[in-house]
């Protein structure tokens, strides 16, 4: 593992709102009763993905030297990078699904893996940015490889600075991760606030 790198296992993911799940996979009904089927259908599938996820991520925060010189880490005082994933193993139940033609079951599963993802990023930005303002600097928005203006092929730049393989992801060489439900990003540290459209103070969880 890089020196200045993390490993976190510590994620709890919750399907509070399955209604979010429902807008996912664009079930357009304005009002939802408890006793409609597709929301059974999701609130089924929401307990089996709390079985198969294993929410990770791979951090680290490096000095702006040891960057690859890209200008979208332009003016940063250091740099936060991150890799989040919830395993292989609710994708492959997807698979799975789609294999036997339980397409439904397997676009609501698909679903709730994003959102899974999505919680799991959302907190190591979080994460991140507190780390920044606890270093006295201030952290930009999360940033992504394949945004405009950051080619996904750097994506083989981020892994080479973290442990990656510790969480089980890996780039094919097209530079897509696998497993799918992954997502990486970075957080610039600045010593100008103005460099930043980040809000302050941090919204509450």
């Amino acid at each position: 593992m890089p020196p200045a790198a993390e490993v976190r296992r510590d994620f709890e993911v919750r399907f509070a709102d399955l209604r979010r799940i429902l807008v996912r996979i664009g079930y357009k009904k304005s009002h939802v009763p408890d006793d409609d089927p597709i929301l059974g259908i999701v609130r089924e599938e929401s307990r089996r993905a709390a079985e198969l996820i294993q929410p990770a991520a791979a951090m680290a925060v490096i000095e702006t030297t040891e960057t690859d010189g890209n200008e979208i880490f332009l003016n940063a005082a250091k740099v936060a990078l991150c890799v989040c994933t919830i395993g292989p193993r609710l994708e492959s139940e997807c698979a799975a699904y789609f294999a036997c033609n339980d397409d439904l079951r397997g676009v609501v599963l698909d679903a709730l893996g994003s959102e899974a993802v999505g919680q799991v990023s959302r907190r190591m930005d979080r994460l991140l940015a507190e780390r920044g303002l606890q270093l006295g600097l201030w952290p930009s928005k999360r940033y992504a490889p394949g945004y405009k203006g950051w080619d996904v092929s750097h994506q083989a730049f981020l892994f080479s600075k973290l442990p990656a393989a510790e969480v089980g992801v890996r780039l094919t060489d097209s530079f897509m991760m696998v497993p799918r439900k992954s997502y990486s990003f970075r957080v610039n540290y600045y010593a100008d606030r103005s460099l930043t459209t980040r809000r302050f103070p941090l919204p509450e969880d």
